[in-house]
């Protein structure tokens, strides 16, 4: 059965995050209180990019990474942050290739970290910091002709054939 694209990229990214000791995951759909130390998943498709009914979306992905300031010291907190983002920047594989082993009904052509968001703490004595991911993904597993190209190689010339 296929699930949409945010329920999709959501679950992929939260399986990243599964070799991060200690950190429990919350994705979108999740309601009610969280227990810390968390990191909150959220995707959120945007328009269809190389023009109408090509299938292809960009997806924001946020992960925002919390946990209490009474608890922990910035510079434990800053330590687990690193373990999150090196959960996603890697050489080899490329994120991209991550996200896609996660998931069966959606290609995913590329995806990058998008930026990254300064370390606040809270009223409710928090640490807080986050990172966003940029996501380009068809949401079918059918054959619909543009799952073939190859948008992860910059000088790939495909782009123009599409358009």
């Amino acid at each position: 059965m296929n699930q949409s694209v945010q329920i999709n990229i959501e679950d992929a990214i939260e399986n990243l995050l599964a070799h991060v000791p200690n950190l429990n995951t919350y994705k979108t759909n999740r309601v009610g209180a969280k227990l810390f130390p968390f990191a909150t998943i959220s995707a959120s498709v945007g328009g269809q990019l190389l023009g109408n009914y090509t299938g292809v979306y960009e997806v924001s992905v946020s992960v925002d990474y919390s946990d209490t300031a009474a608890k922990i010291s910035q510079e434990d907190f800053d330590n687990t942050y690193c373990q999150i983002f090196e959960a996603f920047y890697e050489e080899t594989p490329p994120l991209f290739t991550k996200i896609q082993n996660n998931i069966l009904d959606t290609k995913v052509y590329t995806a990058r970290i998008a930026s990254q968001t300064p370390t606040i703490r809270t009223a409710k004595r928090a640490w807080q910091r986050g990172l966003r991911i940029s996501v380009i993904c068809t949401p079918s597993e059918l054959d619909d002709g543009l799952r073939y190209l190859n948008f992860y190689q910059k000088e790939n010339s495909m782009y123009v054939a599409v358009i």
